[in-house]
């Protein structure tokens, strides 16, 4: 004798969320994650100093950073002027949008604020002949292995880190900043004219 049909439903296994309900709390967790990475991609997230997790007593890590001619620095070598870390890479189309735009602002505010750009995990050809082709001319190192974007809680690509010249975080921002934005954030964090 055959199993009826509901018979058939009730041997097939549903996992830990069984039932309409179940299947509907599924659904508005799947819903809420993909949001979050639209809004992550598509325009920037942004962690300041003030969310859990984070204050703005926090230091910012003292991490090494190696430049593009293989000399070794320190983050608390800048110390004393504020910095702008901004994480990028040659497969990044936002970070590659985003270049020029961070260089002008470099260009505008001089000396009274250092711009670093961090390469992560990225082709050293691919990486320097980008930086020639858009003409930037801030300090690039590079992240070969991700270590300086995990100490800095990095979620995604291009990440921008705002460092005071007390050396403390201020803000982390995690998408392409347009010139306008950075410049308004580096006047809101190091009251400099941008």
């Amino acid at each position: 004798m055959s199993p009826t049909a509901p018979e058939r439903r009730s041997r097939t296994p549903t996992g830990p969320n069984r039932g309409p309900r179940g299947r509907r709390l599924a659904i508005v967790a799947g819903s809420l994650v993909t949001v979050a990475a639209i809004l992550a991609l598509a325009g920037f997230v942004s962690q300041d100093a003030n969310d859990p997790g984070r204050t703005a007593a926090d230091p910012a890590p003292d991490v090494e950073l190696v430049d593009f001619e293989g000399n070794t620095l320190r983050l608390s070598d800048f110390a004393g002027t504020p910095v702008v870390l901004n994480f990028w890479a040659s497969w990044c189309p936002p970070c590659v949008a985003e270049m020029p735009d961070f260089e002008a602002v470099h260009q505008d505010v001089g000396d009274r604020v250092t711009f670093i750009g961090v390469n992560f995990q990225d082709d050293p050809d691919l990486a320097a002949a980008l930086a020639v082709e858009t003409g930037v001319s801030y300090l690039l190192v590079r992240d070969p292995q991700g270590v300086i974007f995990g100490e800095f809680d990095g979620l995604g690509m291009p990440t921008t880190v705002f460092i005071d010249a007390a050396g403390s975080v201020r803000e982390v921002i995690t998408g392409q900043m347009s010139q306008g934005q950075l410049r308004a954030k580096i006047a809101e964090h190091f009251s400099v004219d941008a």
